[in-house]
């Protein structure tokens, strides 16, 4: 199973989706991690998430974040906004709310 999991210290899942330092992705088999990588976030934009870059009536898209959940089966969030939840829905990207903040007891839930 591909899992990603945005964090900001790679230990513990970051608050927000769209604003974290990067994403974990873990690719787990038979209950071990076979291939672990780390992938800076495409849709920060230098020390700010990028819905802190835009203000008043601008609308923007999670387009370069769908196409990165896209590599796996589900990705694990703390919090994210409305707008990229219905992105991933249309996307048919699955994603399910974390039971912990720690990376590694997130991770035992999945075989």
């Amino acid at each position: 199973m591909k899992i990603i999991i945005p964090t900001n210290d790679r230990e513990t899942i970051a608050v927000h989706t769209g604003r974290c330092q990067e994403f974990a992705f873990y690719e787990k088999e038979n209950g071990k991690i076979i291939t672990k990588a780390f992938i800076k976030n495409p849709h920060k934009h230098n020390d700010e998430g990028c819905c802190a870059q835009h203000s008043g009536e601008h609308q923007h898209n999670h387009k370069e974040l769908v196409e990165l959940f896209s590599k796996a089966e589900l990705l694990i969030y703390y919090a994210m906004g409305k707008r990229l939840r219905d992105e991933l829905e249309e996307n048919h990207i699955s994603y399910q709310k974390a039971s912990s903040v720690n990376i590694e007891e997130i991770l035992q839930e999945f075989q």
